[in-house]
Order: structure tokens, then sequence, then C-alpha cells
């Protein structure tokens, strides 16, 4: 009888930062999305709050874990990525690990 569990996030991989052939921009990063495919599925996702959560060694407000918030701010490309600030440039680390979208605030 126990309940369901309810996402209220869509899962996210972080690609690594905005670039041209020579430079790399490491204030805006690339997430690719879940379940997202094209740069009209990526619309529903403009301006959405993106929280990349790490573990550090020491505790602080008794949690080991640590947080930073960003929020995406428009595609990149045709195939569903999309780019992001972050209140801090995210590090290098960061590179191929998991963001979560959530959902909100909504636009709807």
């Amino acid at each position: 009888m126990g309940q369901e569990r309810v996402r209220l996030y869509v899962k996210g991989l972080m690609l690594g930062f905005k670039r041209s052939k020579s430079d790399q921009y490491n204030h805006t990063s690339l997430i690719q999305l879940q379940d997202v495919n094209s740069k009209d599925e990526v619309d529903f996702y403009l301006g959405k709050k993106l929280a990349y959560i790490y573990k550090a060694k020491t505790k602080k407000m008794g949690s080991n874990y640590r947080c930073i918030w960003g929020k995406v701010t428009r595609a990149h490309g045709n195939s569903g990525v999309v780019r992001a600030k972050f209140r801090k440039n995210l590090p290098a680390k960061a590179m191929g690990s998991k963001v979560r979208c959530m959902l909100y605030p909504s636009r709807v």
C-alpha cells in the first residue's frame, strides 16, 4: 500500500561549455535534457530552474550536499540541447554529471 514516488524534475546531463574553435565560454553551460530531441521541444523548458547537486567533504548547515542553481536560457542547435547560465559557473568536474531541471516556474 505504499505510495508511488513522484519526481518533480527532469533528468539532464551537463555536456560542457559553450565554445568556439579556440575559445571556451564558462559562463554558459550546455545541458542535454532527457527525452528532449528537437528545438521545438525546448520551448517548454525555457526559463526553468536547474540544480547541479554535488557532495562536499565538509558539512555546511548539517549537510554534505551543496547546490548551484541556474536557469535554461535558450536552445543550442537543433537536437534538443539547451544553454544554461548558473549563479556561479559550473566547475570542470561537472562535465558529464547529472543536472536536475525543475518543472517551475511555469509559463502556461
